[in-house]
């Protein structure tokens, strides 16, 4: 078992992403935003044969009023993977979790330390939005309350989940990212985005999935993204 003390995850000693915050230490996000209010399924490891080329997906349409509330939806995954993650690694035992991976040789004994990788990870990623949100004159959306079930008890259900959050993870910054008014939250957005695929694809390989199974992702809209989070929460 790990040592973690709370349902709750610590934000109070995470670092900030050097892109973001050299953006408000000079001002320019606060300064830009100032008009701002205040997939596939990959289930196997044989790429199809005899199929068409792929082509890059269309976006998906705007559901988004300002940049603010950009950040307040990518807050609110964030917030849900971080508080998943630290649930999972503190009750799940860890022999358990390693003996998942029994076949896999030396990478049994990383799977849990990747694991708090990740974890940290998403903390980090709630810590720097948040502060963004305040930056671009807005105001952090609270985090909502979640029930993960078994998913946070159970070795192989919590491999699950986690691949299927990251997946979720993934497509929604994708269908987000374009609509971005202020030009100095695109780079640290699409930093946080390609950390996010890496998770997701690490993930689909615990789970015995292919970890990159197409050329192209499919973006999510939000309202798709909020549909399938929705199980995960309470209020």
């Amino acid at each position: 078992m790990t040592n973690d003390n709370s349902d709750r995850f610590d934000l109070g000693r995470r670092p900030v992403l050097g892109g973001l915050a050299g953006a408000l230490a000079t001002g320019a996000v606060g300064t830009a935003a100032a008009s701002g209010d205040g997939d596939h399924d990959g289930t196997t490891d044989e790429a199809p044969q005899d199929q068409p080329a792929e082509t890059p997906p269309d976006a998906v349409p705007d559901e988004f009023g300002s940049d603010v509330e950009i950040l307040n939806y990518a807050l609110t995954l964030e917030y849900l993977e971080a508080e998943f993650y630290t649930r999972g690694i503190r009750n799940i035992d860890e022999a358990a979790l390693e003996r998942q991976f029994e076949e896999w040789g030396p990478i049994q004994d990383r799977v849990l330390n990747r694991l708090r990788v990740v974890r940290d990870h998403e903390i980090t990623h709630v810590e720097v939005l948040g502060r963004t949100v305040e930056a671009v004159g807005g105001e952090p959306v609270q985090s909502p309350e979640f029930d993960f079930g078994t998913a946070v008890q159970d070795p192989a259900e919590f491999i699950a989940t986690a691949a299927t959050l990251e997946d979720i993870g993934v497509s929604a910054y994708a269908g987000a990212a374009p609509y971005i008014d202020t030009f100095e939250l695109v780079a640290p957005a699409l930093s946080i985005h390609s950390v996010e695929a890496r998770h997701a694809s690490f993930l689909r390989e615990l789970n015995g999935e292919i970890g990159f199974p197409a050329a192209f992702d499919d973006p999510r809209s939000k309202s798709e993204v909020l549909e399938l989070a929705s199980g995960f929460i309470v209020d």
